[in-house]
Parts: structure tokens; C-alpha cells; sequence
């Protein structure tokens, strides 16, 4: 067994073992659900390379962490009975095509359930991050723009609010609130795989991102939940899933989008996200979802980089800017004016935002500026910007490819 192999498995099952596992304990018991999965995990992990694979690795799991659910229950109420007898069935094996349609109503309910409309946004998307994927609080505190004890505290009073509800589907006069917390959760689930925040070796996981597209399609197909919206966001993640492995080489180094091979992305799941959009164009209401997916299809169905529409994918930032004020939108925004109105338009656009990027804008915003500058001639202010975003790299794979940006100046 290799360690990639178990990782993967984590992150394919976890959210049905949650789901399958606060199914049976009540939400009432979330922290214990959560803690006895991760004695299940951790006994598998020492104890699978010594005796091997169960037959059914997941089953295993959730059996082993049922069982420690019920030790931990009994040891903190003693008095009350609990049924051993009654130990729920192993969860269904996992289907065999990647993003298969099956939502199962455990994991659905799950993911409603942590969009309660009485906590704050912030709050259902760290708990259906923590539930649904299991990643480090360092992790999802990342993605939030918080810290580690804020981000505890938080799942702390949203447990504590859970545990008076029953795990179901919303009411109908709820459904569509808490529809756009369970989009921004697979949304932010995606972004976290395709720029990892985890450990500085891994640069992509694409396990979660295939996780959050299998959500998300399922989502868009379960009739509870379809909707325009819903349809948008899975185009938006398949044509973005589509260029994964595109993003890496051989040598597991980044490539940039004008030097990707086209022949490498995915055209399945290019025609799929575009069989989604058009289902998307059925509503009333224009999402930063359908926009995001129309320039992420506007990249797709290009032959080239060089054949790429800026002039349409600038009106779509346009677009985009007036639902969505993000320092991605603004910086999209402006490499769509690099390529329609020039460099020093561009430059003009990204300074006069620069304040709206926050308090450290993302490296490539430096580095798009530094790409500009020395456009421009300005070869110093290149250098300079270029090695701010060294300093604010996330991976090593980052570091080479923005070091051999620099290096190419001289």
C-alpha cells in the first residue's frame, strides 16, 4: 500500500462515512462522529501495510469508527443504554465512473444540514469543509482568510447549534438559501484541491477536486436541488478540471496556461461542463458561476492560446466585476485588458485596484504586474515585483516557476 493510495481513499470516502456515520449518531453527536473517524483512519493507517487491505476498505472504516463512537458515548453517559446490536449496515461501495450522477440522500442531508440559514456563511462552509473532507483546521482557516483559533471557535457554536436539529433535507422555503452555501462550499472544496493548501510537496489534489465536481453534478441532477445555478457551477468546475494535468509536466512543475498542451486536457470532461452550461442558461438570474464558467469555456473551446477571444472574455469580466469584487475577478479583469488594450493599460487597471487586493495580493498579481513592467521597459520594478511574489509562494513548484520568470529578465 502506498501512501497516496490511502490518501486517495480518504478522500473519496470521507464525506459518505460522515455523512453515514451522523446518519446514525444524530447530529448531536458531530464531534464525536468526527473523532471516532479519525480513530478509525489512523488504525488503518498502521495497520493496513502490516496485514494488507480489508476486502471492502471502507466498510472497514466505518465499522471500526462505529465502534468507537459507541465506546466514547458510553464512557461519557455510562447510564444510558446504548444498542451494539443495532450497528447500521457498511456504506455502499463507491460508484465506478467518476462523477456518477448518485447523490446519496446521507451526504445530501449532510451538506444541508451544515448550511443552517441561523449560522453566518463563513461558518456552514468551514463545517461542510471539516465534515464533507476532513482537512486540517490550518487548511480551511487558509481558505477562510482566518485564523486557527477563530476558525475553532467558530465550528465550535455551529456544532453547538447542530446539535438541536435533526439531520434532513431543508423545507422548501429554505432550500434555496441554503442551495448557495452548499455552491460556495463545493466551490471553495475545488479551489482548495486545485491550488492546495496542504502540504508544501503536494500542488495539486485532485481527488478533492473530483469530489467537489462529483458533488456538484450530483447536486445539479438530484431533484431537490437542481437548479440554473447549480448547473453553472459544475460547468464551471469540469472546464477547470478539465486542464489538471495540463498544469503540471513531467517534472511536477507548474505550466502556465499559454504554455499548457491542449492535447492534454480532458475533452470528455470539456463536453461535459459545456453540456452543463447550457442546462445553466435555463434561469432567470445571472450568477458569478454562469460568468465564470463562459470564460472558462471561452478558454476551452480556444485551439489556442494565440485564437483566444480576449475582446469576449473582457466583456465577461465586466460582467463578473459588477456581481463580484474578488482580487481573482479584478485580476482577470485586467489580463483581459493586457490583451485588448495592452500592457500599460493593463498596468494602469491592476494599480488602480491594487488596494482591493488585500493586504497581501496573491503572487500572481505581482507577477502579473512584473510580466507588464517589463513589457514596458521597466525592468527594475520587474525584478522587484517579481521577487515580492517569490516571498509570498505557496509551494515549491510555485517558487521554480516564478524564479525562472525572474531569471529570464537577466
Amino acid at each position: 500500500m502506498k501512501p497516496s493510495d490511502f490518501d486517495q481513499l480518504v478522500r473519496r470516502e470521507f464525506a459518505r462515512l460522515t455523512a453515514q456515520l451522523l446518519h446514525s449518531l444524530g447530529l448531536s453527536h458531530i464531534a464525536v462522529a468526527e473523532d471516532a473517524l479519525q480513530t478509525a483512519l489512523l488504525r488503518a493507517a498502521r495497520l493496513w501495510p502490516l496485514q494488507g487491505w480489508p476486502d471492502n476498505p471502507a466498510g472497514w472504516l466505518y465499522r471500526v469508527a462505529w465502534r468507537a463512537a459507541v465506546d466514547q458515548l458510553r464512557h461519557e453517559a455510562p447510564l444510558q443504554p446504548l444498542d451494539e446490536a443495532a450497528e447500521p449496515p457498511d456504506p455502499r461501495p463507491p460508484a465506478s465512473e467518476r462523477f456518477a450522477t448518485e447523490l446519496h440522500d446521507e451526504e445530501l442531508q449532510l451538506l444541508f444540514a451544515c448550511c443552517h440559514p441561523a449560522l453566518p456563511l463563513a461558518s456552514q462552509v468551514a463545517l461542510a469543509l471539516r465534515l464533507l473532507t476532513g482537512l486540517p483546521l490550518r487548511t480551511i482557516a487558509a481558505g477562510l482568510l482566518c485564523g486557527d483559533a477563530a476558525l475553532a471557535q467558530r465550528l465550535a457554536r455551529a456544532r453547538n447549534l447542530l446539535a438541536k436539529q435533526a439531520l434532513s433535507l431543508p423545507p422548501p422555503t429554505e432550500l434555496e438559501q441554503r442551495r448557495s452555501a452548499v455552491l460556495a462550499t463545493l466551490y471553495l472544496m475545488f479551489n482548495q484541491g486545485y491550488q492546495s493548501a496542504g502540504p508544501a510537496s503536494v500542488v495539486i489534489a485532485k481527488e478533492l477536486c473530483w469530489e467537489a465536481i462529483r458533488l456538484a453534478r450530483a447536486l445539479a441532477a438530484h431533484p431537490i436541488s437542481a437548479a440554473a445555478e447549480a448547473d453553472a457551477l459544475a460547468a464551471l468546475l469540469l472546464l477547470h478540471g478539465a486542464r489538471l494535468d495540463g498544469r503540471l509536466d513531467a517534472m511536477g512543475d507548474l505550466v502556465r496556461l499559454p504554455e499548457q498542451s491542449r492535447g492534454r486536457w480532458d475533452r470528455r470532461m470539456v463536453e461535459m461542463g459545456l453540456r452543463h452550461l447550457q442546462l445553466a442558461a435555463r434561469g432567470q438570474v445571472l450568477s458569478s458561476y454562469h460568468l465564470q464558467a463562459c470564460i472558462a469555456a471561452e478558454h476551452a473551446r480556444a485551439p489556442s492560446w494565440e485564437a483566444t477571444d480576449w475582446a469576449r472574455l473582457r466583456h465577461y469580466y465586466e460582467a463578473l466585476l459588477a456581481l463580484d469584487g474578488s482580487s481573482c475577478a479584478r485580476l482577470g479583469y485586467a489580463v483581459a485588458l493586457a490583451h485588448t488594450e495592452g500592457p500599460a493599460a493593463a498596468l494602469a487597471r491592476l494599480d488602480e485596484d491594487w488596494a482591493q487586493l488585500g493586504q497581501q495580493p496573491m503572487p500572481y498579481a505581482w507577477a502579473a504586474r512584473a510580466q507588464w513592467r517589463h513589457a514596458l521597459g521597466r525592468l527594475d520594478e520587474a525584478r522587484a515585483d517579481y521577487a515580492q511574489a517569490l516571498r509570498l509562494a505557496r509551494h515549491p513548484a510555485e517558487r521554480r516557476q516564478l524564479q525562472a520568470l525572474l531569471d529570464a529578465l537577466g
